[in-house]
């Protein structure tokens, strides 16, 4: 199975990325020095930026919604006993979905009776959701359509029973049991996937940011390994030309040191060869490369020579396939929800259409996703961010003549120009 826990940690920034666990020790690294990279450890978290900025294009356009179910009319106000919208909730699934692949939205609806629909209201006996998580899932039985026939969820002081007629908690702590029946017909949980899984028999489809997740785990590690570099290069080392012994030396711009002119032996510095510290900027830059690659965002990182608006439509359609795929699936998942919600209520079924926006704008991504990978600037050195500066200017300017292009990578060396003009950005 997946380490959802790594994919949780890589979209929270938490874990092993906050407390440093996640770097690699060096074979000969003692602990004070691995204690304090870990204390110093940048995690720039490019998962969750992309997780969010497809999260809200999906929802840029609300979903459309002709609602004929009064049970469900009434449910979209109030999912979860909470006041939680049905938009909202939504949106919390597909960026769930794509951190864990697959999440599971339990149905369900309070024990209890009314004579009137009103006074079910005022108890509180209305159906409201709730969500668990592919790591909750004790047990589950599929038929060879793919359809639920029996769930098991673990939680924290029970294990709850969901079949076609029946529900089960268990107290994990007493083993004491209570059962119901119910007159769905099915069983009340709706599977949420960011994409089909590939066989019809199978129902967890796989993370979104599986790979995603662990390109920034290396990603993190080479930063790491490149500010110890230059923590422990950048500084040069003094030379004294001399045969004789010497003792403790304090060298800094309060002090001096004094030294015969005409015997020739002047002070020097030497400094460490930069190539280690290119090497690891130019693998950073690979791997963030890679990272949106992953993602289907090629155009986002630009290249080194410009493209045109044809091409960049032509790299993006990958990308609207694929956010047209998952809002497919939270479309077909609403409407599980509201069948559900209307069963519950003592409604034949669901009556009304649902959908969701399928067609999206590559220019409206491709800027917020500008703009997030300038929030996410490394600022590891100079170098780095003036190259990272020229590849965005080359995104945000796909269709800019060369000759200005070129003047923007002279302001970027120069340290002017582009920074203020970022700073403007909205």
């Amino acid at each position: 199975m997946y380490d959802y826990q790594l994919m949780w940690d890589a979209y929270t920034g938490l874990g092993g990325f906050q407390d440093g666990s996640y770097l690699v020790r060096y074979p000969r690294e003692t602990d004070e020095k691995y204690k304090r990279r870990q204390q110093l450890a940048f995690y720039p978290n490019f998962p969750k930026k992309i997780v969010e900025t497809f999260a809200s294009h999906i929802f840029k356009k609300p979903p459309q919604r002709q609602i004929e179910s009064k049970a469900y009319l009434e449910f979209i106000q109030n999912t979860d006993k909470n006041g939680t919208y049905i938009d909202d909730f939504m949106r919390k699934l597909c960026k769930l979905s794509l951190v864990f692949g697959t999440v599971f939205v339990i149905v369900d609806k309070p024990q209890g009776s009314a004579l009137t629909v009103a006074q079910e209201k005022e108890l509180g006996l209305s159906p409201y959701i709730t969500v668990r998580l592919p790591t909750q899932v004790k047990e589950l039985e599929i038929d060879i359509y793919g359809r639920l026939t029996k769930i098991v969820f673990q939680e924290e002081l029970f294990l709850r029973t969901f079949t076609q007629n029946s529900w089960e908690v268990k107290s994990i702590k007493t083993n004491e049991v209570y059962t119901g029946e119910h007159a769905l017909g099915t069983i009340p949980v709706v599977a949420v996937s960011w994409a089909d899984p590939l066989l019809p028999t199978e129902i967890f489809a796989p993370p979104f940011i599986h790979e995603i997740a662990y390109a920034s785990k290396d990603l993190y590690n080479a930063i790491s390994e490149l500010r110890e570099i230059l923590r422990s290069t950048t500084f040069p080392i003094l030379t004294l030309p001399t045969k004789q012994p010497v003792g403790d030396i304090t060298v800094g711009t309060e002090n001096f040191i004094a030294y015969d002119p005409e015997g020739g032996g002047k002070p020097d510095f030497i400094a460490p060869p930069p190539d280690p510290a290119k090497i690891y900027m130019e693998y950073i830059q690979l791997l963030i490369e890679q990272i949106y690659k992953l993602a289907n965002l090629e155009f986002v990182m630009g290249t080194s020579q410009q493209k045109s608006g044809v091409a960049l439509e032509f790299e993006f359609q990958d990308l609207n396939s694929m956010l047209s795929g998952i809002a497919m699936n939270l479309e077909q998942a609403e409407y599980k929800i509201a069948e559900l919600v209307a069963r519950w209520s003592g409604e034949e079924g669901f009556k009304g259409t649902i959908s969701y926006e399928k067609d999206f704008s590559y220019r409206d991504i491709e800027r917020d996703l500008k703009i997030a990978i300038d929030a996410l600037s490394l600022q590891i050195s100079q170098t780095f961010d003036s190259e990272l500066k020229k590849r965005l200017a080359r995104a945000l300017l796909p269709d800019a003549d060369e000759h200005i292009m070129e003047r923007i990578d002279n302001e970027i060396d120069g340290l002017e120009g582009l920074d203020n003009q970022l700073k403007r950005e909205p």
